[in-house]
């Protein structure tokens, strides 16, 4: 949940990036923080996995309010344990779910998004308010696969989640699908109605 600091005016947004395995979700933590100049990625491990992470401040203020502090944490491996997991969803604002787009991978992407579903229900996180974002990440490795397949095949609707089909190459590329649930977190934002 967005959380307001008045002593720093401003206030934290939290964006959980997971996925399967190798689908690039350390590449993307990266290039964000290199992206935003100021920020530096940081790394530390819990459940045999590591945990990358970065922040940054969002260059607009919400209009007549403060400024929004955006916290990225990804698990990068396989967790021994669910919990690790659960404890990056708890206080997730927005989840973008990364998938290789390697057809052989698509079962464990499946696999995972329904995992991390029932992880993000038992800490309790509110479907209706959290922001989720796909993003299909390696297509130019892939170019004979179909974005409509691979909705089909995880069960997305297209119209209720946004979707971004990136490159390995790094780049602005790789930053477009936590850029977008950042923007769509801080567009619901109401300065008079952020907890502290």
């Amino acid at each position: 949940m967005a959380k307001w600091s008045s002593d720093k005016g401003e206030v934290t947004i939290m964006v959980a990036v997971g996925g399967q395995h190798g689908a690039g979700k350390r590449a993307i933590i990266q290039e964000v923080a290199a992206a935003r100049g100021h920020a530096t990625l940081r790394t530390g491990f819990v459940s045999d996995a590591e945990v990358a992470r970065t922040e940054f401040i969002w260059p607009d203020p919400i209009p007549d309010g403060p400024f929004v502090k955006v916290k990225l944490f990804g698990l990068i491996g396989n967790p021994v344990h669910e919990a690790a997991e659960q404890m990056m969803l708890m206080d997730a604002d927005a989840i973008v779910f990364v998938v290789d787009c390697d057809v052989n991978a698509i079962a464990a992407s499946r696999d995972k998004l329904i995992a991390m579903m029932g992880n993000a229900t038992h800490v309790g996180l509110d479907w209706q308010s959290v922001v989720v974002v796909m993003q299909y990440n390696r297509a130019e490795l892939y170019p004979q696969l179909k974005p409509d397949d691979l909705d089909q095949w995880l069960g997305i609707k297209e119209a209720n989640v946004a979707r971004f089909i990136t490159s390995s190459h790094g780049g602005a590329d790789l930053c477009v699908a936590v850029n977008e649930a950042a923007r769509k977190v801080i567009a619901k934002l109401d300065p008079g109605q952020i907890r502290s």
